[in-house]
């Protein structure tokens, strides 16, 4: 089927088009981090001395969240609870939190997280599409 103009938007797309846009936002945001707060060497150098001193502490929280995988570990168990609860929202925040330790190194378990959560929103969305054509 085609879209026209008087195809209505199918619930379901706006789920995708807001998955998409969280995806991208995070991982603006996280790589900004990684590349302009964790990773040159100048900040580093003038952390060394008082690592929680100004926003020296922020950067330090921060390598911090991903010494232990924190954050991908985070994703993993949000992904894991979406899928049992099929839940959309805790789906957006494993893949949210997935997006963002894919970058800043918490991959292994980040990647599982975010796939789980992204496939629980793909069903939700699917779901949503079949109800609106089933009410049309």
């Amino acid at each position: 089927m085609h879209r026209t103009e008087t195809t209505p938007i199918r619930p379901g797309g706006a789920r995708l088009r807001t998955m998409a846009a969280v995806a991208i936002a995070v991982l603006a945001l996280t790589y900004a981090l990684r590349y302009l707060l964790i990773e040159p060497a100048a900040i580093a150098h003038a952390c060394d001395p008082a690592p929680w001193a100004g926003l020296c502490a922020a950067r330090t929280l921060v390598i911090l969240g991903f010494v232990n995988q924190e954050l991908g570990w985070a994703a993993l168990v949000a992904g894991v609870s979406a899928t049992l609860l099929r839940s959309p929202r805790l789906a957006l925040l494993a893949l949210a939190a997935g997006c963002a330790g894919l970058v800043l190194y918490s991959y292994e378990p980040a990647a599982v997280g975010a796939l789980l959560g992204v496939l629980v929103l793909a069903r939700s969305a699917a779901q949503a599409d079949s109800a609106s054509i089933d009410a049309a």
